[in-house]
């Protein structure tokens, strides 16, 4: 005889599988985050470890840890990146924590106790290209004979620290001023909701002249000039090959929209900036990430090779 909870669980159970069976499963997990890169990234995990996008509960419930420990270690031997491995343990993890949630399955085959561990990422020891202020000036002036687009988009990626997803989601309304000072809103980011960031004046002064030149009133603020998309929004894959095909025609290092965070964060504590107005400015959620700048910095300025004197060096 089934008790009146029995009967909830198990009512709860069926209307869970029928809700998840008629969807897409992999669409169905990936609504619960809220940024679009995530969603991608997350997708694109979720296949690989699969094999295919069109994954039913049968597929889910054949998963084991000892297939999850396979997997592992096959990116391992391919040569993956210590950050791609976590995050494809984290998608995986996700997952099936999510199915589990629903009660579709009894026990999540990537808890952390069952699936081995994977290599720490160690932001401290990571290396990333910085541009010198001299190459970031060269890369604004290159951009600017290209298009006034292109060189007040680089302009407030370097002041404003910005990721590329929110470059591509920036629109005209979220410049405004706030007291004395302009600030961008950053209503979806990594950090969280509802964010914001200072943008000097001569910025957006800058951005002014953009939405004056391209007719600009509202809406997106970086918009295209291809043919297949004219006056559409720029996407984050745009806006990357924007800044590499610009670096490039520059004569500098081919590089990516985050060198630009990157540089703008360093060239901030180059220039006296403290170690917590960069975090607020980059909106680091730990403060280790923004020391990354200050370790490659102090690790390449006062090296122990710079004191390795041999009699005949330069001779050869």
């Amino acid at each position: 005889m089934l008790l009146k909870s029995d009967l909830q669980i198990s009512t709860h159970s069926a209307v869970s599988r029928g809700l998840i069976a008629s969807e897409h499963l992999i669409d169905t997990y990936l609504l619960k985050f809220d940024r679009s890169a995530t969603r991608r990234a997350y997708r694109s995990d979720l296949i690989a470890f699969f094999g295919h996008e069109d994954i039913s509960l049968d597929d889910a419930r054949e998963i084991t840890f000892v297939t999850i420990n396979k997997h592992i270690a096959q990116l391992e031997a391919s040569g993956s990146k210590a950050a791609t491995i976590r995050r494809r343990v984290a998608a995986i993890r996700g997952f099936f924590s999510w199915l589990q949630a629903l009660e579709v399955i009894d026990t999540n085959p990537a808890h952390r106790q069952l699936i081995r561990t994977t290599k720490a990422v160690r932001t401290k020891d990571r290396v990333f290209i910085v541009l010198t202020s001299s190459q970031a000036t060269q890369l604004l002036t290159t951009a600017s004979e290209v298009s006034l687009r292109n060189h007040a988009m680089i302009l407030a990626m370097l002041h404003c620290v910005l990721r590329r997803s929110e470059v591509a989601s920036m629109d005209v309304e979220h410049i405004r001023p706030l007291g004395d000072f302009w600030i961008l809103d950053l209503p979806y980011t990594k950090g969280g909701a509802d964010q914001y960031v200072k943008i000097p004046e001569h910025v957006v002064a800058t951005i002014e002249a953009h939405k004056e030149h391209y007719g600009i009133a509202s809406g997106p603020l970086w918009r295209s000039f291809s043919r297949r998309n004219p006056g559409g929004r720029l996407t984050p894959t745009s806006i990357y090959r924007i800044v590499r095909d610009t670096a490039v025609a520059a004569g500098l290092p081919e590089i990516g929209a985050h060198t630009l965070r990157h540089t703008g964060c360093t060239l901030a504590i180059e220039a006296g900036a403290s170690i917590q107005q960069v975090q607020l400015h980059a909106r680091h959620k730990q403060i280790e990430t923004t020391m990354t700048y200050v370790h490659q910095r102090d690790r390449l300025r006062d090296s122990a090779a710079d004191y390795i004197n041999l009699e005949n060096d330069g001779d050869q």
